[in-house]
């Protein structure tokens, strides 16, 4: 299973960030349509499910933001863990192990991939393995020092370590 942070780690949100902050959702989905994809991402998302993977994804925000670019972009997403589903954010892991449980994977077997060091932490928490999305991220010293297991600076590299086969050794 590969779980995907959205904000900064799918998609650009950063032109929204005020808007996400004063949690006016409304003019977030108003804005979402013009807010980029990562380049890559479609492409890789559809050949990991493509190849048997499950893909989830674990945010913050309200479930109908990444809903809303599923349904547009046609992403073979299933699961999504929004902030109303859960009690306590992340970097509690709450959202990672519902997923999972959704999902029936195991924490050795999963993965999750983010831009914060609250997202290293969560996977921690979760048992799963930590991949940092630097493509996105605001603050990459803060998420190297978070300590994931691997860093990627660019969609083409996690592809390219996602679809290697990786097997974890506890």
């Amino acid at each position: 299973m590969i779980i995907f942070d959205f904000d900064q780690t799918l998609v650009d949100t950063s032109s929204v960030e005020q808007l996400r902050a004063a949690r006016n959702w409304k003019a977030v989905m108003a804005k979402a349509p013009q807010l980029p994809v990562y380049e890559g991402m479609t492409e890789l998302l559809s050949e990991l499910h493509a190849s048997g993977h499950t893909l989830a994804i674990v945010t913050k925000s309200p479930d109908m933001v990444p809903k809303a670019f599923i349904r547009a972009h046609k992403w073979p997403i299933d699961i999504v863990v929004g902030y109303h589903q859960v009690k306590n954010q992340k970097p509690d892991p709450e959202g990672l192990l519902l997923a999972m449980s959704k999902a029936g994977a195991s924490p050795e077997n999963t993965y999750h991939v983010g831009d914060q060091p609250q997202d290293t932490e969560a996977s921690r928490g979760a048992g799963v393995m930590a991949l940092g999305s630097a493509w996105g991220c605001g603050d990459i010293q803060g998420l190297e020092a978070s300590n994931p297991d691997e860093i990627f600076s660019t969609v083409a590299d996690l592809a390219v370590f996602l679809k290697s086969g990786v097997v974890r050794v506890s």
